[in-house]
């Protein structure tokens, strides 16, 4: 009796040590445009007006953005930019970067992402000169906001060189869509508010019933 006990509780054990839930993924530590809430802990709302610039130097402001994301910022030559922007409500660091990366592309400074702890700040012409993150959220979580990403898009029913007529309107950097009929991909480089749009654009079409 004692030796069946034994093998029944060795055996719970074991079964037990198989079935353990995996633990939970890691919090990140560094702050970005494309993060959602469940990558962080409860975030505090920064202060309004938290931000207030008037014609501040882009060096002010990349060391700015350095600290509310927690990477580092990188950056060759750049434009004497002269920054003005002002926050007019309490918002989250995520929230901050999505609007930092706006006002910057406005001012033809666009931020990369580079891994996960650094950023590089670079002219918008040169954007794709330093390959921006894939970011695979559906388009209706995408920020609306100057912030650089790349999709890569396989089609079903659309030809990639047909649709790129109908994305171009929507683009904005330099060289941002490529199309590849052979593989039936579109790989779209942008900024995530036009890609946001390319995706829904995609979406419908893919989807619409043939005449």
């Amino acid at each position: 009796m004692k030796q069946i006990l034994v093998v029944i509780t060795a055996g719970m054990f074991l079964l037990a040590s198989c079935t353990t839930t995996p633990s939970a993924k890691p919090l990140k530590k560094t702050f970005s445009s494309f993060d959602l809430p469940s990558e962080h802990a409860k975030e505090d709302l920064l202060p309004t007006p938290m931000v207030n610039f008037k014609n501040v130097d882009l060096m002010q402001v990349l060391e700015i953005y350095g600290k509310f994301s927690g990477r580092n910022v990188l950056h060759g030559s750049l434009p004497d930019a002269k920054i003005t922007f002002q926050s007019v409500s309490p918002m989250g660091k995520v929230r901050m970067l999505q609007l930092f990366d706006t006002v910057l592309a406005e001012n033809n400074i666009a931020m990369v992402l580079v891994g996960d702890d650094a950023v590089k700040a670079v002219p918008a012409d040169q954007a794709n000169t330093v390959p921006p993150p894939e970011i695979d959220l559906p388009w209706q979580q995408l920020p609306e906001s100057g912030s650089v990403m790349t999709r890569t898009v396989h089609l079903k029913n659309l030809k990639p060189s047909e649709l790129f007529l109908v994305l171009a309107p929507f683009s904005h950097l330099p060289n941002s869509i490529l199309a590849i009929d052979q593989n039936k991909l579109v790989i779209l480089r942008d900024y995530s508010a036009n890609i946001r749009q390319q995706l829904r654009m995609i979406e419908e079409l893919e989807t619409k019933p043939s005449p």
